[in-house]
């Protein structure tokens, strides 16, 4: 019992130092349109700071489309180019919504059907900075021949110093981070599996 015990333990304080460590790396958030790219996605969540973003550098001449991924269904067309403040025939042509998409996982399926589509290498990707490893991840599994960009947004989660504004933001970020690793797990037994 005391050997499990501290086995528990040990684990305990490696997630802690791994947490640490994760937020610490985190992105910084972006100001500054990236450079030029075929197209530019955004995984949705958070409130609409993400497709603000996004919509924004696409504005600006950034990319040929957009596709904002994990759209509600009940999220209309309409509703979304509330978001829009440029010319609303770039918004008509050019922005894709993506409403298969249910996780991370998905986003980037979504992401690579899309950018088979329309023979897309290079992508943009617009999501907030805590989010942005674990989306890395998915996607450079599932599309490793891609180059793809970070683009992050600001969570509200994090102070200037880089530290959890709350409790409850420390505990999102503690969430996200062992998604982080299951998502890591998991690639491991994949390509054990392959």
């Amino acid at each position: 019992m005391r050997q499990l015990i501290s086995s528990l333990t040990g684990i305990g304080i490696l997630w802690a130092i791994g947490l640490l460590i994760f937020v610490a790396k985190l992105p910084p958030t972006n100001n500054m349109a990236p450079n030029q790219a075929d197209g530019i996605v955004v995984y949705t969540g958070g409130g609409g700071a993400r497709i603000v973003a996004a919509m924004d550098i696409f504005e600006k001449g950034n990319g040929k489309r957009l596709l904002i991924s994990g759209v509600h269904p009940n999220t209309s067309r309409a509703r979304l180019s509330e978001f829009w403040t440029g010319d609303p025939d770039r918004f008509d042509c050019c922005v894709d919504l993506g409403r298969e998409a249910m996780s991370t996982k998905g986003n980037a399926s979504e992401l690579k059907n899309w950018a088979s589509t329309h023979a897309f290498t290079q992508i943009v990707l617009v999501t907030s900075e805590y989010h942005m490893p674990r989306a890395i991840l998915e996607t450079s599994s599932k599309m490793p021949e891609a180059k793809i960009t970070p683009y992050a947004v600001s969570s509200g989660y994090l102070d200037s110093d880089g530290k959890p504004t709350s409790l409850k933001s420390g505990l999102r970020l503690a969430g996200e981070y062992s998604k982080y690793l299951l998502a890591h797990f998991k690639g491991f037994i994949d390509s054990i599996g392959a």
